[in-house]
């Protein structure tokens, strides 16, 4: 089968033939219509799981996936073969991808029925993004009524935030390139600022001179994270995807600072299906590509030029 890999940690990805996996005891196999494509990717492919987990090559990229399950491993009695599924695939060894015209994944960890209503390419574009919003959202604390910063709002984790905080009766502060003002907007962003200016955080802090009750920032680095957490008011709660917080000092009357580590779970999975169906809004997918361009997708998601989400589609 076509699969984009690497043949080493810190390789350049590569469109590859390689045999199908075959389902483990607990496993199904899947006939993958369409992968997410998420930073964590090329993360993976330069080693950053290396340290703990196991690894095979060469190393099939692609953690978020969806598809038609074909097979069923040993045990495996969650799903039917035909059913449509999507979630998060990565499990151990490290290497199984959803860059591929097949996978396979253990049906206990974040994997779930694909809404009828979904397309396999929107299914794709949800998993770790749409849980990571949903998780820091979660761990924000701020109630219906609450205001909320996104710094990156219309980014795959971001875009997937803006909607749910809306959802959720949250007022957003959005703050993105301004190319991305319009999509902030049609997102249900209540106000937008323009980034990439030496006045932009006196803009937002303009927008909303009483400060905001938590900020998730999902694009960094550590010194734009700490000046955009200025804004979030004492006892409230700075968030980011990047994993670029500092420690919060002790005694601080600042905000709480959090790293966010994303565990991810069926529960969770489900639990976002049903808020997303409730918002029904479009997932957003920024654009799709074909398998062949996903090596020219990580290097621009590496270089930071990825805009929303991408999701490769097999062509099914």
């Amino acid at each position: 089968m076509r699969a984009v890999a690497v043949r080493e940690f810190r390789a350049p990805p590569e469109l590859v033939a390689v045999p199908p996996p075959e389902p483990a005891g607990g496993e199904v196999a899947v006939r993958i219509e369409a992968a997410g494509v998420n930073p964590f990717d090329w993360k993976i492919a330069d080693g950053i799981l290396s340290p703990r987990r196991p690894h095979v090559f060469p190393l099939v990229l692609g953690v978020d996936g969806a598809g038609v399950v074909t097979a069923l491993g040993r045990g495996a009695s969650r799903f039917r073969v035909g059913d449509r599924v999507f979630g998060q695939f990565l499990h151990d060894p490290v290497g199984i991808g959803t860059y591929a015209e097949a996978s396979t994944v253990p049906t206990g960890i974040a994997v779930a029925p694909i809404p009828e209503a979904w397309s396999s390419v929107e299914a794709a574009a949800v998993p770790t993004a749409g849980m990571t919003a949903l998780d820091a959202l979660e761990r924000s604390g701020v109630e219906p009524g609450g205001s909320l910063l996104i710094v990156g709002a219309t980014g795959g984790i971001g875009s997937f935030a803006t909607a749910l905080a809306v959802a959720r009766g949250i007022h957003v502060l959005a703050a993105v390139r301004p190319e991305a003002a319009d999509r902030a907007r049609d997102l249900g962003a209540e106000a937008v600022v323009a980034t990439g200016t030496a006045d932009a955080l006196d803009r937002a802090r303009a927008a909303r001179p009483n400060g905001v009750d938590a900020m998730l920032d999902v694009v960094g680095p550590r010194e734009s994270f700490v000046r955009w957490s200025s804004l979030v008011r004492p006892g409230g709660t700075a968030l980011t995807s990047v994993y670029v917080a500092p420690t919060t000092p002790p005694g601080s009357s600042g905000p709480r600072f959090v790293n966010l580590d994303l565990q991810p779970s069926a529960e969770l999975l489900d639990r976002l299906v049903v808020l997303l169906q409730r918002t029904r809004r479009r997932i957003p997918v920024e654009r799709t590509i074909a398998l062949e361009g996903a090596p020219s997708a990580l290097v621009e998601s590496r270089a930071g030029r990825l805009r929303g989400k991408t999701v490769i589609a097999l062509g099914r």
